[in-house]
């Protein structure tokens, strides 16, 4: 599995713990499809080259329910130590988009399911166009995901501990050119972490 140099990548983190909610959140009902394949399903249509969704092995409700939605583009990885921290999943897939050769990578979350296609093909379109080092998201002044990184950083990432995501590396560094697009919709960036959330994302869908 090789990327062209020119290519970016998608890395979709869906080995979380879903410690908050209790059971796995990914693998909830959220319309017609489980919650865990909103943004993968996104994500397909963008201009992504590829998509690796890590996971923590294959025995997982999230393998499992996703599983129905890989194609040739969509890859699982299976991220060994997941189970230690967000950090560990996100190096891993890093590690493989640096294998692969891709120029960067979007860090995608599973559980933010209102994502939309143009943010994915807006971090792509600026980042070939402008040649920085990245491009992230924001609302309210916040980085947020999906950010894609340029494979320059990629090395940056052995630096992250627990639960540590890419905004610990990109935020108050001024030694990297970054470019910032800002959102105005809060949606677009919420992530289902409790049961309460998700029954609002229920009635919102």
């Amino acid at each position: 599995m090789r990327a062209n140099q020119h290519e970016i990548v998608g890395i979709y983190m869906a080995a979380g713990r879903s410690s908050r909610m209790g059971q796995n959140k990914l693998a909830l009902p959220l319309g017609n499809q489980p919650l865990g394949s909103h943004a993968l399903l996104t994500a397909l249509q963008s201009n992504l080259s590829h998509i690796m969704v890590v996971i923590p092995d294959e025995n997982d409700y999230t393998f499992k329910a996703l599983s129905t939605y890989f194609t040739e583009k969509v890859t699982a990885i299976q991220c060994p130590n997941s189970s230690q921290g967000f950090s560990y999943s996100l190096k891993f897939g890093i590690q493989t988009a640096k294998t692969m050769e891709a120029s960067g990578a979007v860090i995608l979350l599973a559980d933010q399911p209102f994502i939309h296609l143009e943010m994915i093909n807006n971090l792509i379109n600026t980042f070939q166009k402008e040649k920085v080092d990245y491009v992230a998201s924001s609302y309210s002044n916040i980085i947020r995901p999906p950010i894609l990184i340029g494979k320059q950083l990629f090395p940056l990432f052995k630096q992250l501990k627990g639960d540590e995501g890419a905004k610990k590396l990109l935020t108050g560094n001024p030694a990297l050119r970054g470019r910032v697009l800002p959102y105005e919709n809060e949606k677009l960036f919420r992530d289902i972490d409790t049961m309460r959330e998700y029954e609002k994302a229920l009635k919102e869908r």
